[in-house]
């Protein structure tokens, strides 16, 4: 008897605990996210240079001529 309404106790505890400390978790590590970004003008993070519009980046190290497409497919 004692022992499973320590046993159901114990699940209310766990739950209580894994849901604060998912939170905390969450939070912390968005915060820490949102500061580093926030600090840095998202410049780090994008990978993007100041002077370009757009965020692709431009692809080097093959050969873009039909032959080469032939060969790859």
């Amino acid at each position: 008897m004692i022992k499973n309404i320590l046993k159901g106790f114990i699940k209310i505890i766990q739950k209580i605990l894994i849901s604060v400390a998912l939170f905390v978790i969450y939070y912390f590590g968005l915060g820490i996210t949102f500061i580093f970004t926030f600090v840095f003008n998202r410049e780090v993070l994008s990978g993007r240079k100041k002077d370009k519009d757009t965020f692709w980046i431009r692809a080097e190290g093959y050969q873009n001529s039909i032959e080469e497409s032939r060969r790859q497919s």
